[in-house]
């Protein structure tokens, strides 16, 4: 009897231990504190493209941007405004920040305050960078702060899940990091299919931060391909970052602007790999739908990808 209870006591303090484990996981291991910043505080706001955005602009250009992670500064924003002189807006597919911190935001507005970009409507999706670490992830309240877009997606938390339109494109940017979770699994889903439904006939570019193809070794997210990759495969072009290497699939491309670069995966259903940082130039016009990828050192173009609706 007495080993009984001693058995019952023993698994109970072990079942504590792990609860209590898994409590503190996100005060242990969660978003680490946040450096001092020391400079000038600036406060700006990514401007969205307004409500007579889709009738203002024909044959659009954007300027796509990967994983960023505050490894661009002010000289390259310049360079790349220079290459595209004619960008519209920038997509960025995630991770725009190191970490989702005020500390890190300052950084990233000292060097795109001034910049040539500066002013362009910015059409962004939350990376994993920008939710906090841990069991429970919450996107940052600087997220919220520091861009603007609508509240028409899924999920409760404004603006991380979105579509719009401009002539030629319906954009849809889904937010991949709470999916872990089914009820947003299920209801991302669904919008999903009701956006590309009632998108018409323009052209559907959607822009998540977790691939459903993966680029980099270990980057496989099998929830992601599972939910995602026959429902986007009817999309004319899906990019994605994340993986910090580069990689085309159509319609899936992931991109990696700054990103440290990592281990390359030959995906065996890849058309094109590459591991440095590039960037990509998106083009529509009634006719047809082009994408090409240049890298971000010498400008030179590496790949092209054309869709038409004829």
């Amino acid at each position: 009897m007495r080993k009984w209870i001693i058995g019952i006591l023993i698994t109970l303090l072990l079942a504590g231990g792990a609860v209590l484990c898994v409590i503190r996981w996100q005060a242990w291991f969660g978003t680490p504190a946040e450096p001092r910043w020391t400079g000038d505080t600036l406060s700006y706001v990514f401007p969205y493209p307004d409500t007579t955005w889709a009738d203002s602009i024909s044959d659009p250009t954007f300027l796509v941007l990967g994983d960023i992670h505050n490894n661009l500064t002010r000289a390259n924003y310049d360079t790349l405004a220079a290459r595209v002189p004619d960008a519209v807006a920038v997509i960025q597919a995630g991770d725009f920040l190191d970490r989702g911190q005020e500390y890190y935001r300052q950084l990233l507005l000292r060097e795109w305050t001034n910049s040539a970009l500066m002013g362009l409507p910015v059409i962004a999706c939350p990376g994993n960078h920008e939710y906090s670490k841990g069991v429970h992830k919450v996107i940052s309240p600087i997220w919220e702060e520091t861009f603007t877009h609508p509240n028409n997606g899924p999920i409760a938390v404004p603006g991380v899940s979105y579509f719009l339109d401009c002539e030629h494109i319906r954009f849809i940017i889904i937010d991949t990091n709470p999916l872990v979770r089914m009820v947003d699994l299920t209801r991302t889903l669904t919008w999903l299919r009701n956006a590309m439904y009632t998108a018409d006939n323009r052209y559907i570019v959607v822009v998540m931060h977790h691939p459903v193809l993966s680029a980099g070794k270990g980057r496989f997210n099998a929830i992601i391909y599972t939910a995602f990759r026959h429902a986007l495969g009817e999309a004319d072009l899906v990019i994605a970052g994340h993986d910090h290497s580069y990689m085309r699939r159509a319609p899936f491309v992931v991109l990696n602007a700054a990103g440290k670069p990592k281990p390359q995966h030959e995906h065996m259903l890849a058309q094109k790999t590459d591991s440095v940082p590039v960037y990509g130039v998106l083009q529509s016009s009634v006719s047809n739908l082009q994408f090409k990828v240049y890298r971000l050192e010498d400008n030179t173009l590496i790949d092209s990808l054309y869709v038409s609706h004829d």
